[in-house]
C-alpha cells in the first residue's frame, strides 16, 4: 500500500443472522402457544369431596367432572346418619346460582337460578344433572328432606372454568 492508497475495510456481512433470529422468534412463539393450549386443557384436580353436617345426616359433596367447564355436569351427593349409616328416604333438591361478589349477590340479568332435583343411585349416594351456562363461582345449595320434613340445606361452591 502505497501513502496515497486509503484501505477502506468493511464487516463482513452475515446473512445467517436475520434468518435465525426470525426462526428463533417463530419456534418461541409456537412453543408459547402449544404450551398455553397443554395448560387450558390439562385437567386439574379440584379440591377432593367436600363434607357438611345438615340437620342430623352428614353430607359429602363432589361434582363430575372434578373441575368443570361451562356445560354439563353431575353433582353427587352421598348421606349418612349419625351411625354412618346411608340414608335412602332422602329427598334431595339443589338450586344452583353464580356468586358474584363477597356478599353474595347474584348478577344482573341472570335469570332464576338453576334447580335439579337428585335421584337415588345407590343407597345413600344421590346424583343429578346440572348445566353451568358458564364460567365462574357457583353456589350449589342442597337441600335435604326425610319422610316430607325437611332436614336443612347446606351450600358448596364450585368454580366452573
Amino acid at each position: 500500500m502505497t501513502a496515497t492508497e486509503t484501505h477502506v475495510t468493511s464487516t463482513p456481512r452475515r446473512f445467517w443472522t436475520g434468518p435465525i433470529g426470525i426462526g428463533l422468534a417463530v419456534m418461541g412463539a409456537i412453543g408459547v402457544l402449544v404450551g398455553g393450549l397443554y395448560l387450558a386443557l390439562l385437567r386439574v384436580p379440584a379440591a377432593p369431596p367436600r363434607t357438611q353436617q345438615i340437620g342430623s345426616v352428614r353430607v359429602t359433596f363432589g361434582i363430575e367432572p372434578r373441575a368443570p367447564w361451562a356445560g354439563p355436569a353431575e353433582v353427587m351427593v352421598s348421606i349418612v346418619d349419625a351411625r354412618g349409616t346411608p340414608v335412602s328416604d332422602a329427598e334431595v333438591t339443589l338450586t344452583y346460582d353464580m356468586e358474584t361478589d363477597s356478599i353474595g349477590r347474584r348478577m344482573a340479568g341472570m335469570g332464576e337460578p338453576g334447580r335439579a332435583t337428585a335421584r337415588m343411585e345407590s343407597s345413600g349416594r344421590y346424583t343429578a344433572p346440572v348445566t353451568f351456562p358458564m364460567a365462574g363461582q357457583w353456589a350449589v345449595r342442597v337441600a335435604i328432606a326425610r319422610a316430607g320434613r325437611p332436614e336443612g340445606q347446606g351450600a358448596f361452591l364450585v368454580t366452573v372454568r
